[in-house]
């Protein structure tokens, strides 16, 4: 069940950057992303655009954040899975 959770926290994470890493399970980075996040929202609605050149590039890196984060979690709950299953 983790990988498949891993795997919907990934295309998630394409649409709502942190809400994919909550529903992976990772609180605090999924809460950090979401709050960064809707705090450059609101700067942005508020400066009426002024700031979007400066704060673009940190919704980008946010964005790139949590598709890695998402990407490594599938990976690592991928090899989790395979070294289980390879005990006997």
């Amino acid at each position: 069940m983790g990988r498949v959770l891993a795997g919907i926290g990934i295309v998630v994470n394409l649409f709502l950057p942190g809400v994919g890493s909550l529903i992976m399970g990772k609180w605090s980075t999924g809460g950090i992303q979401v709050g960064v996040l809707a705090v450059v929202w609101i700067l942005k609605l508020i400066s009426f655009g002024l700031l979007g050149y400066v704060l673009w590039p940190v919704t980008a890196a946010i964005w790139v954040w949590a598709l890695a984060g998402g990407i490594l979690t599938y990976v690592e709950r991928s090899h989790r899975a395979a070294l289980k299953a390879a005990r006997p």
